[in-house]
């Protein structure tokens, strides 16, 4: 993905309508082979499944630079949950690690290409530095709400999107 369309506001939105649960469950599933060997555990928690319409290739992408975020700030349990839920039309998916958290005062920044947060953690974090700029990127295209919640146990990112339903069609 092209960080600077993005920014540039020149990235389209190829919509489609698509099974949100599935394709996260997909990118945990991909995630946790990889991940297992290493100890970690990944969750994901959805009690149905739920369509939305939206590019599917970015919300995965989205998707995906949550889970690897998450991983990579877990706490010594190396434990990262998903959770979907649905009220009132809208799903919402929250990826949450058991790591130190992130200061209040850094949560402004967390956002923006290439921060990383002053506090040390114990295993080496791999990456760019682009992927919650590219997050925020891509959930303002689709006017989704978006946000993170963090404590001294841990980071919960998350999302929100509309809910997709047969009536929509007619």
């Amino acid at each position: 993905m092209d960080i600077s369309k993005l920014e540039a506001g020149a990235a389209e939105l190829n919509l489609s309508v698509f099974n949100l649960t599935e394709s996260v469950k997909k990118e945990v599933g991909k995630l946790e082979k990889f991940c297992r060997p290493k100890g970690y555990v990944l969750n994901f928690e959805a009690d149905r499944d739920v369509f939305v319409s939206a590019d599917k290739i970015k919300i995965t992408q989205v998707v995906y630079n949550l889970l690897t975020n998450a991983v990579n700030y877990t706490g010594k349990d190396k434990t990262v949950t998903v959770r979907q839920s649905v009220e009132g039309g809208k799903v919402k998916i929250e990826v949450a690690d058991t790591g130190e958290g992130i200061d209040e005062n850094q949560l402004p920044f967390i956002w923006e290409r290439y921060y990383r947060s002053p506090k040390s953690h114990k295993r080496a974090v791999t990456g760019t530095g682009l992927g919650l700029s590219i997050v925020k990127r891509i959930l303002l295209l689709h006017g989704a709400d978006y946000g993170v919640k963090s404590s001294d146990k841990g980071s919960c990112f998350w999302f929100v999107l509309d809910e997709w339903t047969d009536n929509e069609s007619k």
